[in-house]
């Protein structure tokens, strides 16, 4: 008893230590939220404000970022030149190092964000186009490691592509805590990826055009003012720690000559030829290493593998290749290392994307442009030493122009190859060349560098949301079983018995093999029916029905399908096996129920869903997701409470769905997409959708 009465007091104060926590916790939230709300009140203060915050981020992302790639460069190898530290380190090191760098990577990015893989760019232009610009903040901790230590390793990759993705996904951070709309997280997005850029090459007007070029394709005043802000800033941060000084030291340049842009003419259609192999190569190398029956740890270990013969002779291809660039610039690589650096670096960049490595294009293709520069340049430079500048002239050229080809981003390449040489006079060569690299790749890809890896996935970034939500869609999870068949030889009386015993509005003629040889319409045997006694006594199925009538396969895309539908003005489409059995039919009602479904969930939902995570609100939030429809989020309702969502009948008494039922699971919050069967917890939020008047109907019954 004593004991007992010892112990009260005690937890009486712990659970009023608690309460007091409790409610300081959510007066500190109230107070942000306060904050948060006079600050957004004022909307071009608010988005200059957080346009500094995101170019200040980036500017001293970028800065550790190099950081870390040296760290890994020294702890690997050692410190000083990279590449002669390679070349002077013992073969066995040249294979194990990038075997082994990559064998890790590979498997720490599938394991913990596989979106960390590759490039980075496109999966910013992907989130950008589709998912409302939302990017998972682990994006930038994971893309950090992975990329740097895929560098750091020799892999041969550069450093733009990573700091983009965790630029972005910090401005992408930004506009989730701040929930801003669509619009405005768009544009936060930029702003990193312009800080980001800006800050690896010391180029402030090239990041931003890079941002709104590439990323956003996007030159309004709205947006390219905030970019803009964190551009410069990105570059301040950059420079504050290692000064102001140009990327490269470029030769001194003049035209001697008019005609000498005649070369600079050849140099363009030569960038636009390279470029396109560089991107063929690229992908192909992954289609090459996906095919591999292996797992991803020991593709990585044989892309390393690779990297590290090719090293054994030749390791300028390592690492991003500032120092071998330069070198060629100023003349200093004899013309046939130059030939073969521009092959091995094609290669080993595509090798070590394909393998698994982290890290970007940006590099390698101003590396591979040099290389070819400088090769026309001392070709030209020694047939014609008084008409043509000297070949480093060129080997700046050949950087813009590769850059253009396989970006189909002109205007970046032509302002970054300025800023990072701080060289004014080169700027006419440099614009013809790439312009016309541009116009040979267009006429050669199907997208760039960026939007090819996007449309190998299935995504048409330039198509939107709604377009890449309709291929989701497949025939196989929207045909249904119930059809009616009929035998080719049956005569009239036997389709009208058929007719009378099935609910179908078209019959599937069929021959002996059970295959589709046409189809007969109700409405089609009405007009026949019209003019009975005109028919032949023994008119038969095979006569009455269509044998034009269309029919799919399980493996068309349902663009193609509304397509056919649309041309021949048909509601109902057979789907036919290999053999020619018809295996079910395709409805153009079921197809745009299960459309809209999808666009709803998709583009609204998982938007209003994801920057809920950032709120700390007890009361309903409601969006109007197009006008007369709202989304709302809901606390789980007392009489909703272990009732399943079948039993709620929520449209047909309230006529309102739910696309979202939000559940935690280990402090996470966890979305899934409801089933009649769930049972509704306390702790489930909801998100609702509805017209609005069914939605105020609902909350005045909450």
């Amino acid at each position: 008893m004593t004991r007992q009465t010892k112990h009260r007091p005690i937890k009486k104060e712990k659970i009023h230590e608690l309460r007091t926590f409790i409610r300081r916790r959510k007066r500190f939230y109230e107070i942000i939220q306060q904050i948060l709300s006079s600050l957004k009140s004022n909307d071009q203060l608010f988005v200059i404000i957080i346009a500094v915050l995101i170019g200040i981020f980036a500017g001293y992302i970028a800065a550790g970022f190099r950081l870390l790639i040296q760290f890994f460069q020294t702890a690997l190898w050692q410190s000083g030149s990279f590449v002669e530290i390679v070349r002077e380190s013992p073969f066995w090191m040249k294979l194990l190092i990038p075997a082994v760098g990559l064998g890790v990577v590979a498997k720490f990015v599938q394991m913990l964000a596989p979106e960390a893989k590759g490039h980075g760019v496109p999966e910013v232009m992907e989130a950008v186009a589709l998912r409302n610009g939302f990017i998972r903040m682990r994006v930038v901790l994971i893309k950090a490691l992975a990329s740097a230590a895929t560098i750091g390793a020799g892999g041969s990759v550069g450093r733009e592509g990573p700091i983009v993705q965790i630029g972005s996904a910090f401005g992408s951070a930004m506009g989730q805590i701040f929930q801003v709309p669509q619009r405005r997280m768009r544009t936060f997005i930029g702003c990193g990826a312009a800080a980001g850029i800006a800050a690896t090459f010391n180029a402030p007007i090239a990041g931003a055009i890079f941002a709104s070029e590439i990323i956003l394709g996007d030159f309004s005043v709205r947006a390219i003012g905030p970019i803009m802000i964190s551009s410069v800033f990105g570059t301040v941060i950059i420079r504050s720690i290692f000064g102001d000084f140009p990327a490269f030291i470029p030769p001194i340049y003049t035209m001697k000559t008019p005609y000498e842009i005649i070369f600079y003419v050849i140099l363009g259609i030569c960038a636009g030829l390279v470029g396109w192999l560089f991107v063929k190569t690229l992908y192909k190398s992954e289609d090459v290493f996906d095919s591999l029956k292996i797992s991803t740890t020991l593709k990585g270990v044989v892309g390393g593998l690779i990297i590290g013969v090719i090293a054994i002779f030749f390791p300028e291809i390592m690492g991003v290749g500032y120092e071998t660039m330069g070198n060629v610039l100023t003349e200093q690589l004899p013309f046939y290392l130059i030939i073969i650096l521009l092959a091995a670096k094609l290669f080993a960049t595509s090798i070590t994307l394909g393998a698994g490595g982290s890290g970007g294009v940006f590099a390698p293709s101003l590396f591979i442009g040099s290389m070819l520069g400088g090769m026309i340049g001392l070709l030209v430079h020694t047939l014609f030493p008084a008409i043509t500048a000297s070949p480093g002239a060129y080997a700046l050229v050949g950087m813009a122009a590769v850059v253009a080809a396989t970006t189909h981003a002109p205007i970046t390449a032509i302002l970054i190859i300025f800023e990072m040489t701080s060289e004014y006079n080169v700027i006419l060569p440099v614009m013809i060349s790439s312009i016309l690299a541009l116009v040979i790749t267009t006429r050669m890809l199907d997208g760039t560098i960026y939007t090819i890896k996007l449309k190998r996935r299935g995504v048409d970034i330039h198509g939107g949301a709604d377009v890449n939500i309709m291929k989701q869609l497949s025939i196989s999870q929207l045909k249904k079983q119930m059809i009616s068949t009929i035998d080719e030889k049956a005569v009239i009386s036997d389709f009208m018995e058929a007719l009378s015993s099935s609910s179908n509005s078209i019959f599937y003629v069929c021959d002996e093999q059970k295959k589709m040889s046409g189809a007969l319409t109700t409405d089609a045997f009405r007009r026949y029916l019209n003019r009975f006694e005109e028919l032949p006594e023994h008119t038969t199925a095979h006569d009455m029905a269509n044998p034009e009538y269309p029919s799919v396969r399980d493996d068309t895309p349902i663009p193609e399908v509304m397509r056919m539908m649309t041309e021949r003005d048909i509601d109902i489409i057979p789907v036919l096996d290999d053999q020619g059995h018809v295996t079910g039919q395709i409805n153009r009602q079921d197809i745009i129920r299960c459309y809209q479904d999808l666009l709803v969930q998709t583009h609204s939902a998982s938007t209003l869903a994801t920057s809920m995570k950032y709120a700390y609100k007890h009361y309903h939030e409601k969006t109007e997701v197009f006008p007369g429809y709202s989304m709302i989020r809901i606390e789980t309702p007392t009489s909703f409470v272990g009732k399943t969502i079948g039993s709620l009948k929520l449209r047909s008494r309230y006529n309102v769905d739910i696309l979202i039922i939000r559940r935690t699971n280990k402090n996470k919050f966890v979305d899934s997409m409801p089933k009649s069967t769930d049972k509704l917890r306390q702790e489930d939020q909801l998100i609702v959708f509805g017209e609005n008047k069914s939605v105020e109907k609902l909350l005045a019954v909450l």
